[in-house]
Formats: C-alpha cells, structure tokens, sequence
C-alpha cells in the first residue's frame, strides 16, 4: 500500500545557514566569509590555518609562490636588504633606516606565512635577511645598526630596545629562534628591564633601572617573547604582561607617543604599541579573561568593529557610533578594504585565543 509522503524526498536547494557558536557568535556579525570570499590566497590561508584549523593548509614552501608574496620578496636588493621609506629615514641613520625597513619586511612576510623550511621555499631570502639584520650585533647582544638618539639628527647614543625587539621576534616568527644570535639578543633584552618588569628606552629617555617602564617600549620588547616558543611562558614575560595590561588606553610615562588616543590608533601592519598589538602579545604569553585588562582590551576592539563587518586601521570617528568607519576611510576603496580584511584577520586570532 502506497502511503503518503510527509516530507519531500529531496532536500532544499538552499538550507538556511548554521547558527554560530563559541567564539563567533559573540561577535557583532561574522566576518570570516567575507574574508574567505574576498581576502587573497595568504589571507585564506591564514585564516585555515589560525581560525578554522585545517590541517592541510598550505605550507610555507607553497605560501611562497603566492603573488603577494613574491611581490615582497621582488623589493629586496641582492644583500638581503630593503630600501627605507619615508617613515624609517625620518627616524635616524642610513643604517638604521635599511635595518628597520629589513625588519618590517621579515615581519610582513611572518605575517603572510613565510617560515624557514630547509632550503625550499623562500628559505634563502629569508637567511638573507635574517643576515642584514644580524650584521651589526655587539658583544652584549645588541643589533648596533638600531641605535638611535634623542632626535633624528642627533649621534645615536643606544640601541632602541622597542625596534630591537621587534626585531627578534621577527627573526624568531620566521623560523630562526634557535639562532645563537638570537639568544644573544635576548639576554640584552633581559639586561635592560626595568625594576617594574617593563622597558624604558635606556640611554636615552633614562639611565636607570628604578625609573617607571614605558608602555611603547614594553610592548614592542614583549613581541619578542609571544614569538618565542621557548620564552612565551617565562617568569619575566608573564610579568611585563601583567604590567603593560595595566596601562591600556592610559598616558605612557615618556613623551614618546605618550597621548592615551595613541592606543587606538590601529595600524596594519604593526608598527608601534596599540590596542591590537598589545592585546595580541599579552595573550600570547598567557594571560586571559581572569585579566581586567584583558577585558577592557578586548572590549574596546569588539566597539572597533565597522558595520560591514571589518576592522579598519586608524583612529575611531570621534561623536558617532562605534561602527562606523575611521575618519577618512571611504567605502570602495581597495586599498581601504584590503588593509581591513588584514587587520580583521588579526583581530580574529586574538579574539578566539581570548575566547
């Protein structure tokens, strides 16, 4: 007896979508396929391998060959070398200016996935590098050619620790943390801190220890730790992490950058200590949400979420809502978007590792 069908033998074209859980669904709306629709390939496998652990996303050697990539790797001179921009002449010397723009373009290319993998891949631009930066290291562990002064046009007196730490923990990102050199980097680190746990910029803005750690230094010395497999658990990074949580959205204690509105001033990629960068290190050495300045950090950046789902680098319109998009920050605009889908992803990792 033939008896009649309740259901459709066949499903629906199209099923309504699975409501979010965990960590997604505490955002305001989720961006992760607009990122998967709209970022390039490094994007997408980045987010395969941070967000939504794929175990077969691709490796460095493959990353290597992606056309954002390879037009990074294009700019480098044949020592290992990156020319400087305006922004690092400004700073200081010529050498000082060629390393800084050598560290930014190893921490870029961290940032897209490149790591050293036996002699594939771009392994040996990244020796390269690696080298350039290396070159001027002192005795004491210090990266000479990242010395500076007071001012621009000044002698260089010390090595800046805030761009000496960035700098190992590129090196450190990108596959050469074993390097002796780079543990001989580390121990100037930990022979400059500050009797509150923190870096202040010795030489130049103190000479001494008893002196309050500034926040722009500390948290760009401490990327040096979050990077490092084998010192993102130490005594001495959990401590500088409790310290720089307890000056979210506060004046730093030096006139470097020292306006609180300097916090939010979200930068892609990273340069100096903001909100985004911070919360991403102090995370990573392992504090959490049991952190009040954890929870202040990471509401703040949820507020930072546009209306179209993404982060945008800048400063927050000041008088409207917290949607909306930074001052100067027109719809449309390539460039525009392609930062935010960068720093969204960046945002992601740290939201779910809080989460």
């Amino acid at each position: 007896m033939n008896r009649p069908r309740l259901f459709p033998t066949s499903l629906p074209l199209s099923s309504p979508p699975r409501a979010l859980s965990g960590w997604r669904a505490r955002l305001a709306s989720d961006p992760i396929p607009r990122l998967l629709r709209e970022g390039t390939p490094s994007v997408l496998a980045r987010v395969r391998r941070d967000l939504i652990d794929d175990s077969e996303a691709p490796t460095a050697r493959e990353i290597a060959e992606y056309r954002e990539v390879q037009a990074v790797l294009r700019k480098m001179e044949r020592n290992g070398s990156y020319l400087p921009r305006a922004p690092e002449k400004g700073m200081g010397s010529e050498k000082f200016a060629v390393c800084l723009a050598t560290v930014r373009a190893l921490d870029r290319l961290a940032d897209l996935g490149l790591r050293v993998e036996d002699e594939g891949g771009a392994t040996p631009q990244l020796r390269k590098m690696a080298e350039v930066i290396l070159a001027s290291q002192a005795s004491d562990g210090g990266i000479a050619d990242l010395a500076l002064a007071e001012t621009p046009k000044a002698r260089a007196k010390a090595v800046a620790l805030h761009f000496h730490g960035w700098a190992i923990s590129a090196l450190c990102r990108t596959g050469f943390e074993a390097d002796p050199r780079v543990e001989k980097g580390f121990r100037l680190i930990l022979s400059q801190r500050q009797d509150d746990g923190g870096w202040a910029w010795r030489g130049v803005r103190t000479d001494s220890a008893a002196r309050p750690s500034s926040h722009l230094v500390t948290g760009m010395v401490l990327r040096a730790f979050a990077s490092s497999s084998q010192r993102c658990t130490s005594r001495e990074a959990r401590r500088a992490a409790e310290l720089l949580a307890t000056r979210f959205l506060q004046p730093d204690r030096y006139e470097d950058r020292k306006a609180p509105s300097y916090w939010e001033i979200l930068t892609e990629p990273r340069f100096y200590t903001d909100v985004l960068d911070a919360l991403d290190t102090i995370t990573s050495v392992g504090l959490g949400k049991e952190n009040s300045g954890v929870r202040t950090a990471e509401a703040y950046l949820r507020s930072r979420q546009s209306s179209d789902g993404l982060w945008y680098p800048g400063t927050p319109v000041k008088g409207e809502v917290s949607t909306a998009r930074p001052a100067g920050k027109a719809a449309g605009k390539d460039k525009d978007v392609a930062e935010a889908i960068w720093l969204t992803l960046r945002v992601l990792v740290v939201l779910r590792r809080i989460n």
